[in-house]
């Protein structure tokens, strides 16, 4: 997947982009206070080509970091896609598994 077609994944909903408090245990709070580059409006970035430089601690979501952290909101559309592709991917591959157990079992 190229990053066109990644980051058109994106609602804009911005929740990414309000201060977050990790209580441990997988346990986050969502502040209400934004990301001062964020527009609360549009929930578009104001910075968004130069939100790295502009914001070091500002990440660049990719399928792996989002399958890694644990204070996306759950109904974030890359936590969606990411689940349900990995869940597709789980089925098929369990699929394969029982198609070559069944025909190992008619070669014997």
């Amino acid at each position: 997947m190229n990053n066109k077609d990644w980051e058109s994944i994106c609602r804009r909903c911005g929740k990414c982009c309000y201060e977050k408090v990790d209580l441990g245990a997988g346990e986050i709070i969502y502040t209400k206070e934004p990301c001062i580059h964020l527009d609360t409006t549009t929930n578009l970035c104001k910075v968004y080509e130069n939100r790295q430089i502009e914001e070091p601690d500002c990440i660049e979501l990719t399928e792996n970091l989002v399958r890694s952290l644990n204070w996306l909101p759950p109904d974030c559309a890359y936590v969606e896609h990411v689940r349900k592709h990995d869940t597709l991917l789980a089925v098929q591959l369990a699929e394969e598994k029982a198609r070559k157990k069944k025909k190992n079992k008619r070669r014997r």
